[in-house]
């Protein structure tokens, strides 16, 4: 189950978990997009009687618009990879999203809970139509999106940081789609 963040409430619990996530991780936090699209991922407590019980925020995610001159670009600028020279990227610019603050609680990972973000990635994609999704993601969890996920998510470099390595990922959302296969076996797996 999951929520499109679109009023105070849902954002404030959007930026506890993020914020929350950061701070444990030594991660430093982006500013947030006026014009981002953000999900909050739920863990539904009842499948009986769902509307008596208060939502328990367990992931998030927002998509960015592609624009290297944003301010609000996280994949774009020094130290990072240079998506804006690849060619698929330039002749679809329009249609590029950024994946940004993509984040599991702790108590939920290694659960199978991570399937669950198929089904935000498909309302993102029925309502955006975007042919590909980019980003940088820890190498651990870059493995992991490309076991669910398979050819459609590849890396096009790894960096180097304190602590950590980022992977700059490109994610082929047509291709992905096309895979009707894969799709039906994601969204079985997905618990909602």
């Amino acid at each position: 189950m999951y929520e499109r963040v679109e009023n105070i409430q849902q954002q404030q619990a959007f930026e506890s978990m993020w914020e929350h996530i950061c701070k444990k991780n030594k991660w430093m936090n982006d500013p947030y997009d006026p014009q981002g699209i953000r999900y909050n991922l739920l863990l539904l407590q009842d499948k009986i009687f769902p509307f008596f019980h208060k939502k328990k925020i367990i992931g998030t995610i927002e998509f960015l618009r592609y624009n290297p001159e944003s301010p609000y670009c996280t994949v774009e600028g020094p130290g990072k990879y240079c998506f804006s020279e690849l060619k698929g990227i330039k002749q679809y610019q329009d249609r590029v999203w950024e994946i940004d603050k993509l984040c599991l609680s702790e108590k939920f990972q290694h659960k199978g809970y991570f399937t669950d973000f198929f089904h935000v990635f498909e309302d993102h994609i029925l309502n955006y139509r975007p042919k590909f999704y980019i980003g940088l993601m820890e190498k651990k969890f870059f493995q992991m999106m490309q076991m669910k996920f398979g050819l459609a998510i590849e890396s096009k470099a790894e960096m180097k940081g304190p602590g950590t390595s980022l992977m700059a990922v490109i994610f082929d959302v047509e291709k992905l789609m096309n895979d009707t296969k894969k799709v039906e076996t994601l969204k079985k797996l997905a618990k909602i």
